[in-house]
């Protein structure tokens, strides 16, 4: 009796979820005031409620013009039409801006007032399918006058499939125009031409090779160039989108900037404008718009040796940029200099040294805040920042009389070394120059007011504190499980530096506490990277020991086995140059030496990383009969092949 009411009572409870759930998902509508980003208007839009949050879905508007406020002065207006399927924008979109002034006057038409604006409109309209653009897309933007447009100012037209741009493209504006054509996944291909309308002769032309641009053909004037950008023959290549980061990377390889390249300009407008609606979109929690233009280029992978050098290369070029805007924007200076041969001096070395030093310094700091020091080989870098070759630590300036000539070196410029093309090399130069700036900021603070010199020891000594702290929190961090030995290497570099503060501490004169503090703080920069270095050799010896070990079979035991390859390299590491680093640190590491000890413990470990996959066949005969552990360093260092570093 009961299967019969089991029949009819599963499809009456499925009926009733259902209708609960289909009543939870009832779209409403919403109007009223509604901001998103920078932009408040009013809204006229349809949603439904999801896990108790609200999904946009339908017609979706959002709208703002203000009549007073274009009467008084000028107003900015917006509208923006379109349509979400369960919060995912989907069918026609449009993307209104307007800037208008009118001259207050109007007209009356069919009952209405109208009146007559002048400004700037820009119209970005397409599909989006699946919050992707698909289809054709346009952004233009018109010069009003009188409520007619009176000149088109900008247009492009991109075709995409899924969000990718396909075949060809068109971006003009009122004096030019730019063609060009996309692969079907995306990447840059063929020729990319772009024509001046005013002047027809003025071209500019790239050419790509499957997202790969080649070279670029310049007309003007009469004046015909071809210029090589990439290699074709690269080892490697990563593809990455056609933006800020691919023209800052142009202009470093062309050594040009962006007003000498009408295609990177016509660029930069289109992507400025697809970033605008880009933005309307992400604040409503929808996948963003963008060109999605795609190109590739070269790619020198960066270990992590390079990784942190170009770090200190960036912040030893900040500290250095700073010193030499103080000394040479100091007003006191300015005027003391006229009369006072020493201040001048030291004025024109720090001009030399911000020249010479710092300028092609900050154009790599540029590289490296753009991330595009990967996509360049670093000896190419260096001779481009240094065509002639990199400056002397001597620095030499002529008197104010023209004829009679100085040298400024640091009294520890022997200890210098930047000849090299690699990114070591240019640290050390990056360094020489910080120091001399920091040894002239000293030897110039007698002639700087009694206040600024209060505020030069000040900030000094926050530093050293801050410094100090850091050393002391890397000893208080270690874990219990760390060796002992290594525990008498880090204490040493505490007393090193307790010591050098308590020297800074007795100095009471301010032009020698200046210039030893500088010292000081010097030394314990280099103690806390020696600190880290020694913090982290249990782990760099655990990847060792795996780097070293193959799974081998083993036919007696039927069964896989570990066995270590390359063991007197191995041991080599180990047994030799790892206790002879920690001994050197305990008995006989100070200020001089600190930089030198981590250099060398930094270098054996990425050579050891390196040495795994060589051939040493050589070596590993040579490091049997050598046991002394200078002489074991320089074996692991010798036969090195030519790095990008």
């Amino acid at each position: 009796m009961t299967q019969p009411i089991q029949k009819w009572l599963f499809p009456l409870f499925f009926s009733l979820t259902s209708l609960a759930m289909s009543y939870g998902q009832q779209r409403k509508t919403f109007e009223g005031p509604l901001q998103i980003g920078p932009y408040s208007g009013k809204a006229t839009y349809q949603f439904i409620i999801s896990d108790l949050d609200t999904v946009f879905d339908g017609d979706f508007l959002l709208q703002k013009s203000n009549l007073e406020t274009l009467m008084e002065n000028e107003d900015a207006s917006f509208r923006f039409t379109g349509s979400f399927d369960e919060g995912v924008a989907n069918g026609p979109w449009q993307f209104q801006f307007g800037e208008y002034k009118t001259n207050s006057q109007s007209q009356v038409v069919d009952y209405q007032y109208r009146v007559l604006v002048s400004g700037q409109q820009e119209i970005g309209e397409g599909v989006l399918k699946d919050g992707n653009p698909d289809g054709d897309w346009t952004y233009t933007i018109n010069q009003i006058k009188d409520s007619e447009v009176e000149k088109v100012l900008f247009k492009s037209s991109i075709s995409f499939e899924n969000g990718i741009p396909q075949q060809s493209f068109q971006i003009e504006n009122d004096s030019s125009v730019l063609v060009g054509r996309f692969l079907r996944n995306g990447l840059a291909h063929d020729e990319w031409s772009f024509y001046a309308t005013d002047v027809v002769e003025d071209t500019e032309n790239w050419f790509f090779e499957d997202g790969l641009l080649q070279r670029i053909q310049t007309e003007s004037n009469g004046v015909s160039q071809e210029l090589p950008v990439f290699d074709a023959s690269a080892p490697n290549y990563q593809t990455i989108p056609l933006n800020d980061r691919y023209f800052a990377l142009l202009r470093a390889i062309l050594n040009n900037d962006s007003g000498k390249s009408q295609i990177i300009h016509l660029l930069e407008q289109n992507i400025g404008y697809y970033t605008k609606m880009d933005g309307v979109l992400s604040h409503l929690n929808a996948p963003g718009i963008a060109a999605n233009m795609k190109v590739r280029v070269p790619f020198y992978a960066l270990d992590s040796l390079q990784k942190n050098t170009l770090e200190q290369i960036a912040a030893e070029y900040q500290t250095a940029a700073a010193l030499s805007n103080a000394i040479l924007k100091n007003s006191h200076l300015n005027i003391v200099k006229r009369t006072d041969p020493e201040a001048l001096f030291f004025y024109q070395v720090t001009e030399k040294i911000s020249e010479e030093f710092l300028g092609p310094l900050g154009t790599l700091a540029g590289y490296i805040e753009h991330d595009i020091v990967q996509f360049q080989e670093i000896s190419t870098i260096s001779g481009r920042l240094w065509p002639n070759g990199k400056p002397e630590k001597e620095i030499r300036v002529t008197g104010e009389t023209g004829r009679e000539q100085r040298t400024f070196s640091l009294p520890s410029s022997k200890e210098f070394g930047y000849e090299g093309n690699d990114l070591l090399s240019v640290a050390a130069l990056g360094t020489y120059a910080r120091m001399s700036l920091e040894y002239i900021r000293g030897s110039l603070s007698s002639r700087l007011t009694n206040e600024e010199q209060l505020q030069i020891l000040n900030g000094l000594e926050e530093e050293l504190i801050a410094l100090n702290t850091t050393l002391e929190q890397q000893m208080d961090s270690l874990p219990e499980t760390f060796p002992v030995r290594y525990k008498s290497a880090m204490t040493k570099m505490k007393r090193v530096a307790d010591s050098a503060l308590t020297t800074y501490a007795s100095i009471e004169e301010p032009n020698a506490k200046l210039e030893y503090g500088q010292g000081a703080k010097t030394c314990l920069s280099h103690l806390n990277k020696l600190a880290v270095s020694v913090a982290e050799l249990p782990k760099q010896q655990e990847e060792i020991r795996k780097k070293y070990t193959d799974a081998v079979w083993n036919p007696f035991m039927a069964n896989v086995m570990e066995e270590e390859v390359k063991k007197r390299i191995v041991s080599a590491y180990k047994d030799v140059l790892i206790p002879y680093f920690i001994t050197i640190i305990t008995q006989e590491l100070n200020c001089n030496n600190a930089s030198t000890l981590n250099d060398q413990m930094e270098h054996t470990y990425q050579r050891m990383l390196e040495l795994r996959d060589l051939d040493t066949k050589k070596l590993e005969r040579k490091l049997r009969r050598e046991k002394r552990p200078k002489e074991v360093l320089q074996l692991l260092h010798q036969q090195s092949t030519a790095k990008n570093q």
